[in-house]
């Protein structure tokens, strides 16, 4: 019976034994019996011991009643990533300590997993996710467990270690959508696919998520998950690109509408790299420069958004030098600030370009930088950077280096 397993929980949470909770109430093997459900007993002696517990029964009773409701109601919530809702549960949850061993302990543990990767903690989610054990899980946990781990994967720190992406990837792929029910792990295998550069699977799985937040009335997730469609097509006219500007601009209206400030920190900033794929630097300029006042100063976004600004300054030359390098500055500092080795590496090879320091620049390309791409399979940067540094040994006559770096982005080409 219910009592008795509540009983039993905070007995053992207040350090009684059965004969301690029993005295002047009752035997110890009535106590032993009333715990695993085995007897009857009267109403007088529960409200006893729930005064020697210092609980209230009745209330522990509709919590437990209705603790998996609830505990669908918090992850729901997180899904919608609406955070007034999250938190409250979160503190409602907090008050029954019960949930953490009862049949629905595992599911709890896998919503507060998700709660702290929501939260950016990634650190307190993986404790949790080690704990969890996965023998007997039902079908519905199975496949919430690899997508939260796949989550996990895809925010770990540095998360631009390819092996990562990988892991999120084969995780996410084998989830059964009919079991689970919650299509929102598409959006995150999109991510997924999109970090690897694989277009068309990005697409696919970031459209299937967008019909799935449309069909739930979640629009903002909904907004994210056409981003990412958006970045995975290419405009083979002016037409065609100026229709996909539209469909930003219109983006961003209904995220303003929604108040949704950090996605139109990020739809900003990706039609500023639309605008710089096609070598307009002055409009990407104006979006970039948008979506870096919106970024957070201490976080991963702002460097990889002050990066992109930076790039785009230099290509289009639209700042000084003494603008870019106190850009640059910036840039590298809040990079070892943060442990981001990625983009410590990529301020510092734009330092070494705008103080004219063309040997350092080599030098580190060559040393520090490239091996650093190459071992993180960054495919873009090692086609970028590879073939600057095949141009360089060519000009230089290091024939033999240039033989050598020239199998790196030929065989992508």
């Amino acid at each position: 019976m219910i009592e008795g397993e509540i009983i039993k929980f905070y007995r053992k949470r207040r350090g009684l034994s059965q004969e301690q909770l029993g005295k002047d109430i009752c035997t110890t093997t009535h106590v032993s019996k009333i715990e695993r459900g085995q007897t009857k007993y009267s109403t007088e002696i529960i409200a006893l011991f729930s005064k020697r517990l210092d609980i209230d029964i009745q209330r522990e009773i509709q919590f437990f009643q209705d603790m998996e409701k609830k505990l669908h109601q918090w992850h729901n919530s997180i899904i919608m990533q609406r955070m007034k809702e999250v938190e409250k549960t979160k503190s409602e949850l907090d008050q029954f300590p019960i949930v953490q061993s009862s049949k629905h302990a595992t599911l709890y543990q896998m919503v507060l997993a998700r709660y702290y990767l929501l939260k950016n903690d990634s650190k307190k989610a993986a404790e949790i996710l080690k704990r969890i054990k996965t023998d007997h899980l039902t079908p519905y946990e199975d496949n919430m467990y690899k997508h939260v781990k796949g989550i996990y994967y895809l925010q770990k720190y540095n998360n631009f270690h390819v092996e990562n992406r990988k892991k999120a990837i084969e995780l996410l792929s084998t989830i059964d959508k009919i079991s689970y029910g919650n299509e929102e792990y598409c959006y995150h295998l999109a991510m997924a696919y999109q970090w690897v550069e694989s277009k068309t699977m990005a697409y696919i799985n970031a459209k299937k998520a967008m019909h799935y937040f449309k069909r739930n009335n979640n629009f903002s997730r909904a907004i994210q998950a056409e981003s990412v469609m958006l970045l995975q097509i290419e405009c083979a006219t002016q037409v065609e690109f100026e229709q996909k500007v539209d469909r930003y601009l219109q983006l961003i209206q209904d995220s303003e509408t929604l108040n949704e400030i950090g996605i139109i920190g990020m739809l900003l900033h990706n039609l500023g790299l639309e605008f710089f794929k096609r070598k307009d630097y002055e409009n990407a300029h104006i979006y970039y420069q948008k979506a870096l006042k919106m970024a957070d100063k201490k976080t991963a976004i702002y460097l990889n958004r002050l990066y992109n600004f930076l790039d785009n300054s230099i290509d289009g030359k639209l700042q000084s030098q003494k603008q870019n390098l106190k850009s640059a500055e910036e840039g590298l500092t809040a990079a070892k600030m943060l442990k981001h080795h990625l983009y410590l590496h990529l301020f510092q090879l734009h330092l070494h370009i705008l103080k004219g320091e063309l040997d350092a620049y080599f030098s580190y390309l060559e040393k520090v930088a490239l091996p650093f791409f190459q071992a993180h399979n960054q495919f873009s940067r090692i086609d970028k950077f590879g073939k600057q540094l095949y141009h360089y040994y060519a000009d230089t006559k290091q024939y033999e280096k240039a033989v050598k770096i020239s199998a790196l982005f030929l065989a992508r080409d």
